[in-house]
């Protein structure tokens, strides 16, 4: 089945909307402490226990939500695409974000 998957075409859609969502919630991606806050939410992000308030939660909720989901999908992608074989890049606004998950994301030191 991956023989018929788009990655690059995919990321690049997903890195617009992530794009999109950010000039909405007015984050901007060349504040490196906006992206690491921004990182920060989206890998302590929980679907399960932010949807039951779904049909409640304001818009600007509901915008940091998708994007956090945006975001999910975007490094599901690259995943994918780097198991198929292949390279892919995001935009420059991806990029900034994509450092900021490296330098939020958990280290695995405290699990030894």
């Amino acid at each position: 089945m991956a023989d018929f998957e788009h990655y690059v075409g995919t990321a690049s859609n997903i890195a617009l909307e992530i794009e999109r969502k950010m000039a909405t919630l007015n984050i901007d991606w060349h504040d490196e402490a906006a992206m690491r806050a921004l990182a920060n939410e989206a890998l302590q992000y929980n679907k399960d226990q932010k949807f039951a308030g779904l049909g409640t939660a304001p818009a600007g909720q509901l915008a940091r939500m998708e994007l956090c989901g945006l975001i999910a999908l975007m490094n599901t992608t690259i995943g994918e695409g780097a198991l198929d074989g292949q390279a892919i890049h995001g935009s420059d606004a991806w990029k900034a974000l994509a450092r900021a998950l490296w330098a939020e994301k958990p280290s695995d030191k405290s699990s030894t």
